[in-house]
């Protein structure tokens, strides 16, 4: 995180102010200071997370100043500071001057999320402001960024670190094609390497035939477009996906064996949603917490009664799908899929 990161609790600064345009090293950073807390206190009363463009800058300054509950230090997470207003943003760094011995406060800024174009101009801005400037005076002001320039080799050592991580090796070609299959984003390659990893658990060393296995090429992931637009029940661009896959030469029964176990996982989590938290709900399934945590929003979209009916709908297209009708097999399977979509989107 820093030239010298804190280990502990006593070590964590009062004023942590962190930006960048990598949200998935953000994100890393904003657990390691999680988990540096949970540690050693009770998480649960002292650490608060919050989006300061919603709750308001004197929330965000009373939580900062609420004294910890049986610990020696409090944890509070304030998200999108940059989009306060320049008099509330004023009032905060007056808050800096005079902190809350007792609180570890993470003002988070500028962080766009997975599609979003990076802008340089945007992190220029941020850097200028009176609020990060006063946060690095009083703390310590964290960016990650890896920039245009150098960029590949900066994915390609972060890769490799994720594996490390995980106490494995990946082997450089392995990882090369890891890369050229997923992209550079880091969300969607960390997403990548929990799978690889948990299809590998009894490898040590990860070589080009676990990764060819695992992960495919980035134009398939058009296949898994498709399965979140209906889960998400978005009815028109499910249907056009379907029938690009379709003319691309992607199997209709394939794409309803995927579509059937995403919505079994989906009604699965939601099961268990009301006992378990997410984290748990992972480990249950024994799936990573990533596609966990997919499913449960999804099944949010759906009530439990909608659930069933979605089921029997699965049930008529397995046998349509089996049928023989007028059109052509494959043009009929296609048919099939659409009416299920739609029946399923409702």
């Amino acid at each position: 995180m820093a030239k010298k990161s804190a280990e502990k609790v006593e070590e964590l600064q009062n004023v942590y102010f962190v930006y960048g345009d990598e949200e998935m090293m953000v994100e890393e950073a904003l657990e390691r200071l999680k988990g540096i807390l949970a540690t050693q206190v009770d998480a649960d009363f002292n650490m608060e997370v919050l989006d300061a463009s919603e709750v308001g800058v004197d929330h965000v300054i009373d939580s900062a100043e609420t004294i910890p509950l049986l610990s020696p230090r409090r944890l509070v997470i304030a998200r999108n500071v940059d989009r306060l207003t320049q008099r509330d943003q004023s009032t905060l760094a007056e808050y800096l001057d005079r902190p809350n011995e007792a609180t570890t406060l993470v003002l988070v800024a500028h962080i766009p999320k997975a599609g979003e174009q990076r802008d340089q101009k945007a992190l220029k801005k941020v850097e200028g402001s009176a609020l990060c400037k006063k946060a690095g005076e009083r703390g310590r002001v964290l960016k990650f960024t890896m920039g245009t320039r150098g960029r590949q080799q900066k994915v390609t050592d972060w890769v490799s670190d994720q594996f490390k991580r995980r106490g494995k090796r990946i082997e450089p070609a392995a990882r090369d094609l890891l890369i050229e299959n997923v992209g550079v984003e880091l969300r969607d390659l960390q997403d990548a390497v929990e799978r690889v990893c948990l299809y590998s658990a009894d490898f040590d060393v990860i070589k080009i035939e676990q990764v060819s296995q695992v992960v495919r090429p980035a134009a398939d992931q058009g296949v898994f477009d498709l399965i979140d637009a209906v889960a998400e029940r978005r009815r028109d661009i499910s249907l056009y996906l379907l029938n690009r896959l379709v003319q691309q030469g992607e199997s209709p029964q394939r794409l309803f064996s995927l579509l059937l176990g995403q919505f079994r996982l989906i009604a699965r989590c939601k099961s268990l949603a009301s006992e378990h938290a997410p984290d748990e709900i992972a480990g249950i399934l024994g799936v990573p917490q990533f596609r966990a945590g997919k499913a449960l929003r999804q099944s949010r979209r759906f009530s439990a009664e909608r659930l069933r009916a979605v089921f029997g709908e699965f049930a008529g297209a397995q046998v349509e799908l089996h049928s023989s009708r007028y059109l052509d097999d494959r043009d009929y399977q296609t048919h099939v899929m659409e009416m299920l979509i739609v029946k399923v989107i409702g």
